[in-house]
């Protein structure tokens, strides 16, 4: 009888230490089927179908630097300054810009490019950047950078003097067939973005060997000049032609759009006068390639914010640069479509071999 007792006690032992043995291995136990059998080829996948989370972040802990190359003052820089007054809010850090011009903003641009890849430094950038790919001997390259955000999408126009002999686009291309290289027009230096921009719009009416082309210091330095009468025109962007354009000094023969722009409402595009010039310049925030993604997504959630803000929207008007939003996706797909766009335009228009 106590033989009998004994080895049912035994037996009831050894088998809770068999099913604490299955629960400590955090699987079914050896007998089970699910233990034993192998996983199928068809479940693995279906695990990684889930999105992980990015790891936590607490960045950003200390002010933003968004770097531009360009002048103090000028168009891009001021652009980038609509940026930082919501900065606190959405950021929960301050954005400071910093400019260092030079080389058609590619000084900027190899700044952020050798830059530590933490998020701290950003660069606000033109057309210029891809520009700058083919056009110029530089120490970086398209794959350096990835978009953040796109913030404006600015449409140039060709503006000339109210009393030029010519109206339209087709007026212009037969006044420079009939009197070659007469018709000068200027731009804010070679390899600018409004260079390029302008070259485009002669290229498409076909008077790029009947004209000539005067590089300046500046928007304002040529603008000055065709109100001078010293040339005959200047590929300007809107902002710089609205207040001559009311005063009557100024008309445009052509905007560089797909459709009339809001600050120039009477000013026809060239695509509706016949002529595929429809360019415009993007500017938009970049960062290092290798920024972790998990800075990147607060970056573009809070530049979406800010972007997409009354306030900034406000304030963009009166600058004459009214915002167009793109996330950090959408952004950097428009880069590297445009980075191609561009290296095949400077091949066809001759700025580049």
């Amino acid at each position: 009888m106590k033989r009998s007792v004994f080895t049912r006690i035994s037996a009831l032992v050894f088998a809770l230490l068999l099913a604490l043995t299955g629960c400590a291995s955090g699987g079914a136990p050896a007998s089970s089927p699910a233990a034993s059998a192998p996983q199928s080829q068809e479940a693995a996948p279906a695990q990684s179908q889930e999105a992980e989370p990015l790891p936590a972040t607490d960045f950003p802990t200390k002010p933003v630097e968004i770097i531009v190359g360009f002048s103090a003052g000028g168009g891009t820089h001021l652009a980038a300054e609509l940026l930082t007054p919501e900065a606190p809010n959405f950021l929960g850090q301050p954005i400071q810009i910093t400019c260092k011009p030079g080389a058609g903003g590619a000084v900027g641009a190899t700044a952020v490019a050798t830059s530590k890849a933490d998020g701290y430094t950003l660069l606000y950038a033109t057309m210029s950047l891809p520009i700058s790919l083919y056009m110029d001997s530089v120490d970086f390259d398209a794959d350096d950078f990835v978009g953040v955000a796109l913030a404006s999408d600015v449409a140039p126009a060709l503006a000339v003097r109210a009393d030029a002999p010519f109206d339209t686009a087709e007026e212009l291309v037969e006044y420079a067939k009939a009197h070659p290289g007469e018709f000068s027009w200027g731009h804010p230096g070679v390899g600018s973005t409004l260079h390029v921009l302008g070259a485009n719009m002669l290229y498409a009416m076909d008077i790029v060997g009947d004209v000539t082309e005067i590089p300046f210091a500046g928007t304002s330095e040529s603008i000055s000049a065709v109100l001078g009468g010293h040339i005959g025109g200047a590929v300007c962007f809107p902002a710089s032609l609205t207040e001559q354009v009311k005063a009557g000094e100024l008309k445009i023969i052509g905007v560089s759009s797909p459709e009339r722009i809001d600050d120039l409402p009477d000013a026809p595009t060239f695509i509706e006068q016949g002529y595929n010039a429809t360019l415009t310049s993007t500017r938009g925030i970049f960062a290092p390639a290798s920024t972790p993604p998990e800075v990147l997504a607060v970056l573009d959630e809070a530049f979406e914010k800010i972007i997409t803000s009354e306030d900034y929207a406000r304030r963009g008007e009166t600058l004459g640069e009214p915002p167009v939003y793109a996330n950090a996706a959408d952004f950097d797909k428009m880069y590297r479509e445009q980075c191609e766009m561009i290296e095949k335009l400077l091949k066809e228009i001759g700025l580049v071999d």
